[in-house]
């Protein structure tokens, strides 16, 4: 199955000069843990970082300054780890794996942001799998007994 497939196309985005809070409350409002960043006066929207809300607690720690004083810029991650859409389930595990992340967005063979990937969103994806190949074990454990006559 192609991450396409499974991502959600309903990315928030934000630049990275926007205010944090402004960002924080987005967040807040939307029930979503990031928020992908990309410069406004780019029509393909490639991602130049991810906002999460660990960045936004980190980064107020980190500068010492409120959400107020801080813009989406000063705290997001730059060069967020990005999942071509073609990519299969199984090579977009051992990338997220690889660069420890939760979260990763999904683009297109262009670099145009096409949406957003979690581990939450892959996890039923790779169950079903698991238990297609766990039937069709059964499956063949079953055929096996009968030719034995067991």
């Amino acid at each position: 199955m192609k991450i396409a497939d499974l991502c959600s196309p309903d990315v928030r985005v934000v630049s990275p000069v926007q205010p944090l809070v402004d960002a924080a409350k987005l967040m807040c409002e939307q029930h979503i843990g990031a928020l992908v960043v990309v410069n406004s006066n780019d029509p393909q929207r490639r991602p130049i970082g991810i906002l999460t809300d660990r960045d936004v607690v980190r980064g107020q720690f980190r500068h010492s300054a409120d959400l107020y004083c801080l813009t989406v810029g000063d705290v997001m991650t730059c060069n967020p780890v990005v999942l071509r859409g073609d990519l299969q389930l199984s090579q977009a595990l051992a990338v997220l794996s690889a660069h420890a992340v939760r979260r990763a967005p999904v683009v297109d063979g262009t670099g145009r942001l096409w949406g957003i990937v979690s581990l939450d969103d892959l996890m039923p994806a790779l169950a079903a799998e698991i238990t297609a190949i766990a039937h069709l074990m059964g499956d063949q454990s079953g055929r096996e007994r009968i030719s034995r006559g067991g």
